[in-house]
């Protein structure tokens, strides 16, 4: 039973700091940005980042005298990136709705120079494209924000109970 209530704190923590993680990166990548190599390696950082959080936690709790198996490291992970993708897309979409409405104009200004440079749409399919996003903008960002906080929760759980796994334990 303690060792449950050692796990629920672990989750509880580290879905709290992948959520101030995921809101500071939100907060402080630019999101008027096309894309580039700048953009390609805050990515890469992001995903480096973000899997990691679930390793960490694992390796905790591991470390804190718990055992996991395969299963529950990929367990912890997915609900670490569950928590954490819920509280971010919570605030993405409170600062999309409140705090600055344009950055739905800016991004969708951005995504119409860029199909117009590559020239295979016509105006009219474009302004179509356009409405389209604009009004599935906010729940398209928070389904993806809960979509890649469990993709994160699952490959760091993956990683997380390949390594921390008992030491009797064969994976096969």
């Amino acid at each position: 039973m303690e060792n449950r209530k050692q796990l629920n704190a672990i989750i509880l923590n580290f879905s709290m700091i992948f959520a101030i993680v995921s809101i500071l990166f939100f907060a402080f990548t630019p999101k008027t940005m096309e894309p580039s190599a700048t953009t390609s390696i805050l990515s890469f950082l992001g995903l480096m980042l973000f899997i990691s959080i679930p390793i960490v936690a694992i390796r905790t709790f591991v470390k804190q005298g718990g055992e996991v198996s395969l299963g529950k490291a990929i367990k912890i992970g997915l609900l670490i990136g569950l928590l954490g993708g819920i509280a971010t897309a919570i605030y993405s979409s409170l600062y999309y709705i409140y705090v600055n409405p344009q950055a739905i104009d800016q991004a969708l200004e951005i995504s119409r120079s860029i199909l117009e440079k590559h020239g295979t749409y016509s105006e009219e399919m474009i302004e179509q494209q356009m409405e389209i996003t604009r009004k599935y903008f906010i729940p398209f960002s928070i389904f993806g924000q809960i979509f890649s906080g469990l993709l994160y929760g699952l490959i760091g759980g993956l990683i997380a109970g390949f390594f921390f796994k008992p030491k009797n334990q064969i994976y096969q």
